[in-house]
């Protein structure tokens, strides 16, 4: 006889299982969906004394005998604490938005102003410039500007300006 392989021992055991699980499941579903068992169960007439279900909901009534009830006007007072805390802080920050809008528009208005002051002084100034060159332009011109003709038959002549002459020691005494 030849020794079995590995493969062979783990069919057997998978076939066994297979088997038994088969047998095990077909025990646990007539039990669960039993109708006369489910007719007992909802008219309170268990024939099993350690019904689990029957357990928990036991243990889940002491559980809650056992703990303190809640007092909801103290947990309300803590979340209207709470709600108040978050206000005045979301109120707080708000308030610090507003201001620094508010100051950031005073100082746009004065950066505006300041701009409109250096705007018409510089004006003003290119103005002043303009007319200094105007005078010195009329002063270098205010000789006459036409031309002289002594006679009909000569040609025209510009005019020049002379300046009187001035000798020290020249006049009445």
């Amino acid at each position: 006889m030849t020794k079995p392989g590995f493969w062979d021992d783990t069919f057997e055991q998978i076939v066994e299982l297979g088997q038994s699980t088969v047998k095990q499941g077909a025990k646990a579903v007539s039990q669960t969906f039993s109708p006369i068992k489910l007719f007992e169960r909802a008219a309170g007439k268990s024939q099993n004394p350690h019904d689990k279900g029957k357990e928990q909901l036991d243990e889940a009534k002491k559980k809650s005998n056992s703990s303190t009830p809640l007092d909801f006007e103290k947990l309300q007072e803590k979340y209207q604490d709470q709600d108040k805390s978050k206000m005045e802080s979301l109120r707080n920050r708000l308030f610090h938005i507003v201001k620094q809008g508010e100051e950031k528009v005073l100082e746009q208005k004065k950066a505006d102003e300041k701009q409109k002051v250096q705007k018409e002084e510089y004006e003003k100034e290119q103005k002043k410039q303009q007319n200094i060159q105007q005078e010195q332009a009329q002063q270098a011109f205010d000789e006459p500007r036409g031309k002289v003709r002594q006679s009909i038959f000569s040609r025209k002549k510009v005019a020049k300006r002379q300046q009187t002459e001035v000798r020290p020691s020249a006049g009445k005494q």
